[in-house]
């Protein structure tokens, strides 16, 4: 098993309740899934000692098929799926799975402000959003297949960096847009930038030094869907922002602006 692989066994069997919730009733409602297809793409960090740098910066990444949300997971989904799971409502969740924060936005365990039962759902732990996502037959999407999917096969990219900017300089509001709004990309994805940063299931922790990382692998396993050497092209501040947030969460952390969404075999 490769390094990154361990990692993610590692935080799989902290989460003893993720595998609870994938277990036993029936899971959340359904959502619309967009059909990726494999293909090459050109990553923006590698990480290959076998490589001269060069090489390594150049080279394509195939990426098998997959299936992905077309939107971010709203408030409403989230909801019915703590409704038949309990031990994820904001007063029981465990502490090792999600800090203080853990859908703070909410009035109580069962209650979403009627205005916000479309937005995204945020203040959601690595934990709890692969739960929901096992809850459903799926999982989080790699990082991989997160920048695969918002690389688009080249298309509209300088559209898609000038979104991410924008995005980066305005604060973030009280109340987030609905999900469905955003126009969707080549593959028919939505708002994989500009509304919220996503938690991604990979333990890539390639940006941070080692010494840095904790020691038992399990939350530098933790990834959001936003000094190397490696990188493809250091200009690129967009994708710079999305592997350095990545890089700096815990996987039990449940922030005003990380939400998620599944992704699954085509």
């Amino acid at each position: 098993m490769t390094a990154p692989g361990r990692k993610l066994a590692a935080a799989a069997s902290a989460c003893a309740l993720c595998g609870a919730a994938a277990a036993g009733d029936a899971g959340p409602e359904s959502a619309p899934m967009a059909q990726i297809p494999a293909g090459l793409y050109l990553p923006f960090f590698q990480a290959n000692p076998g490589k001269s740098r060069d090489a390594e910066i150049s080279a394509p990444t195939q990426v098998g098929a997959f299936r992905l949300d077309v939107e971010p997971i709203a408030n409403r989904q989230f909801l019915a799926f703590v409704r038949e799971r309990p031990e994820w409502r904001k007063s029981q969740v465990k502490p090792l799975f999600a800090d203080h924060r853990y859908l703070a936005k909410w009035p109580s365990d069962l209650q979403v402000p009627d205005e916000a039962a479309d937005e995204p759902v945020t203040n959601v732990s690595w934990f709890a959003a692969q739960a929901y996502c096992e809850a459903r037959g799926l999982q989080l999407p790699t990082s991989e297949q997160f920048e695969y999917a918002l690389a688009d096969q080249g298309r509209d990219q300088a559209e898609v960096a000038q979104r991410s900017l924008d995005w980066f300089g305005s604060p973030n509001p009280t109340q987030l847009p609905a999900i469905g709004r955003g126009k969707p990309n080549g593959f028919g994805v939505r708002d994989l930038v500009g509304l919220v940063w996503e938690w991604t299931l990979d333990a890539n922790s390639f940006i941070s030094r080692p010494e840095l990382r904790d020691p038992s692998g399990k939350d530098s396993a933790a990834f959001c869907g936003n000094g190397a050497t490696g990188v493809r092209d250091a200009a690129d501040y967009p994708a710079s922002m999305r592997y350095a947030l990545r890089a700096s969460l815990k996987a039990a952390y449940a922030l005003d602006n990380v939400g998620f969404r599944c992704a699954g075999e085509p």
